[in-house]
């Protein structure tokens, strides 16, 4: 005898675990009529009644509950195997930092939902070191210098610092409120030397945890932020930004890595490295 399909059985035990058809159905994401005929389909097959009709109320036989029983969590298992060859055929799973992802990628889904329909980008943000050859991550954007051993790293931008505000904010001044993110304490140091500024950045600061919160404060009028140019450029285009300063480049930059530069990339991750050269540019 043949094997019933996995979407049949699926329906029956959507029905022990709701409370009526409508409710097993909605689990499954079809219609109350399309679950009725997989189950009939399954009856059929196995030549036993698995549903009676009690008034309004669907119950399992006998029958059913023993096959439900003997069958346990292989539903599950079967869902848990086939999951992960599903996914790499549909799915891209890129890790980065949030940073980079609220105010670089996230902006520029929909082109990439535009340009490739098929593939679903799924983002994770963290900082801590990934083993990409371990982990189910297909790739990573991360922020250095490019030298990690054992990974194929390609550089998407160089990291500048630039100050910007708000256009109707007075010049940067030693009477300036400068915005700090905790997460990059030293941008202004850092870039107050790079432009051979004597003394020290201005002392009235506005503290924030991120660059995107930053990046918030300065559009709301908050004073004075020092972010990445290629952030604040489309803000800068939109006339709700604009520079209070020289930007300076930095020997940091953002990479696209892989694990092991001698092993192929895949098709996907050639399209999304290709996708984002295009972005950059």
């Amino acid at each position: 005898m043949d094997l019933p399909s996995t979407r049949n059985l699926q329906a029956l035990a959507a029905l022990k675990k709701a409370s009526s058809l409508s409710a097993a159905a909605e689990t499954l994401g079809v219609t109350r009529s399309a679950l009725s005929h997989r189950i009939a389909e399954l009856e059929r097959q196995l030549g036993v009644i698995l549903v009676r009709q009690s008034g309004r109320c669907a119950v399992l036989t006998d029958d059913a509950q023993s096959l439900l029983m003997v069958m346990g969590n292989a539903l599950d298992r079967i869902e848990a195997a086939v999951a992960p060859l599903r996914r790499r055929r549909g799915q891209l799973r890129i890790s980065t930092v949030a940073t980079f992802a609220s105010l670089w990628l996230i902006p520029r889904l929909a082109d990439w939902q535009h340009q490739h329909p098929n593939i679903e980008l799924a983002i994770s943000t963290t900082t801590r070191v990934l083993d990409l050859a371990a982990e189910d991550i297909d790739c990573a954007v991360r922020h250095g210098l490019g030298d990690w051993q054992d990974l194929s790293a390609t550089l998407l931008f160089h990291e500048t610092l630039a100050p910007v505000a708000r256009p109707d904010l007075a010049d940067l001044s030693s009477a300036s409120t400068v915005i700090r993110a905790r997460s990059r304490f030293a941008d202004w140091t850092r870039w107050w030397r790079a432009t051979c500024k004597t003394g020290e950045p201005p002392i009235r600061s506005v503290v924030v945890e991120t660059r995107a919160q930053a990046m918030d404060a300065a559009l709301a009028g908050a004073g004075v932020a020092m972010m990445d140019e290629a952030y604040a450029r489309p803000h800068i285009a939109a006339g709700r930004l604009r520079p209070h300063g020289p930007t300076t480049e930095l020997p940091e930059g953002y990479f696209l890595v892989t694990a092991q530069a001698e092993k192929p990339r895949s098709a996907a991750v050639r399209l999304l490295t290709a996708w984002l050269a295009r972005q950059v540019e």
